[in-house]
């Protein structure tokens, strides 16, 4: 096959769970460039369908609850989405991997006849990119998270010993990445959501000049919250472990308290650590909530803070920044906070800093209000529409 004109490229995309509420597949099939779309399961079946209606949400288990949400957009033709449910569901309950029946079956069938190829899959999908280079394939590989978060995480739990999962040996890590500069070598294209991953990217080897920046959006609907922030109130939410520095937090809110600042911090995502350990007191934990209390939670907060040691581009900030809390975060967080205009970026693993920060604006009201302005205004440059036009001009 040969190489397909970018006119012309038809996409099979290759992706496990609903990322970003399947954007990707969708934008295509809207553009008339999807060939197919590969994943593992989705709920949009009649039986789970069935089982939404006549379960009330209370009664519906949190595995049963997160995939009753993974609903396919109404523009997204059913005819184009080849999941498969059986093989994904038996796997997991074997212990196996849904991934690998994903990536067989789009072998298998030579990509549905596809002239490209779109896969966002975290380093097991090498074999098919090799697949798709012998078919004559124009590959394109998302880069999710930043190319060094394995030894970020590895170097954080040596840091912090017990309190994760030791998790992957080092030789694994090293292996992953191996596979990764092997997959970057083999595509056509690399897309990464932040400056952050494009210099990790670059750093662990990936030619420069295959990377484009294609930043995430948010859904209009965030800008229609009306702002009723409460003066001290902080606000992290996120799944809560040592990558996301929910113990950098924690340190902070203790010196805050040490100086006798006034201030609550809440919390909200589930715990991927134990919270009753020392590390971690300080913040209110609110654990997992409702999506319409963390928009509850988003629309009275003073502050927002993320003091991530490694991600891609982190949506929460920008729901934040939507409604209007200025945010506080670090070079990996992906971000596109204005460093002294929306908020503050400060070093990973920084409490002192963060500490500072977070007094700055809660004590500065002028300052915090100049701030939460500039952060809305900013965050509409990054909308579902607008990350939407930049995917489709970097593919075509």
């Amino acid at each position: 096959m040969a190489e397909a004109s970018t006119w012309a490229r038809r996409f099979a995309v290759l992706q496990a769970g609903a990322r970003m509420h399947y954007a990707v597949p969708t934008l295509l099939a809207r553009s008339k460039s999807l060939a197919a779309f590969y994943t593992d399961l989705h709920s949009s079946h009649w039986p789970l369908q069935a089982m939404k209606a006549l379960l009330p949400l209370r009664l519906q288990p949190k595995p049963l609850r997160r995939l009753l949400g993974r609903q396919l957009p109404a523009d997204l033709p059913r005819q184009l989405v080849r999941d498969q449910p059986f093989a994904s569901l038996t796997g997991a309950h074997r212990g196996g991997s849904s991934d690998s029946q994903v990536l067989k079956r789009a072998c298998r069938e030579r990509f549905a006849g596809a002239n490209a190829l779109y896969t966002n899959f975290i380093n097991n999908d090498l074999e098919a990119v090799q697949r798709a280079k012998e078919l004559g394939l124009h590959v394109v590989h998302e880069l999710i998270i930043g190319a060094d978060v394995g030894r970020i995480l590895q170097e954080e739990r040596r840091r912090f010993p017990g309190i994760e999962p030791d998790g992957e040996k080092e030789v694994v890590v090293e292996d992953g990445i191996a596979r990764d500069r092997q997959k970057w070598a083999l595509s056509d294209q690399v897309l990464v959501p932040s400056e952050y991953c494009r210099q990790s990217t670059i750093a662990l080897g990936c030619d420069p000049a295959k990377i484009s920046v294609v930043p995430y959006g948010i859904p209009e609907h965030w800008f229609d919250l009306k702002p009723d922030p409460q003066p001290g109130r902080i606000l992290f939410v996120g799944q809560v472990g040592l990558r996301k520095g929910n113990h950098v937090l924690a340190e902070s809110c203790r010196l805050l308290q040490s100086r006798g600042v006034a201030f609550e911090c809440h919390v909200a995502g589930p715990p991927q650590v134990d919270l009753s350990l020392p590390l971690f007191e300080g913040p209110t934990y609110l654990g997992q909530v409702p999506r319409s209390q963390v928009r509850e939670e988003f629309r009275r907060a003073d502050v927002f803070v993320l003091p991530t040691l490694a991600e891609g581009m982190a949506l929460v900030h920008l729901e934040a920044m939507a409604c209007g809390v200025p945010v506080i975060t670090t070079p990996h967080c992906g971000s596109v906070v204005r460093d002294g205009v929306d908020g503050f970026i400060v070093p990973i693993r920084d409490a002192q800093a963060l500490a500072e920060r977070i007094h700055q604006l809660l004590e500065d009201r002028t300052l915090r209000e100049r701030m939460g302005a500039a952060a809305r205004q900013r965050a509409q440059e990054f909308t579902w529409k607008s990350y939407g036009e930049r995917l489709l001009n970097v593919l075509f």
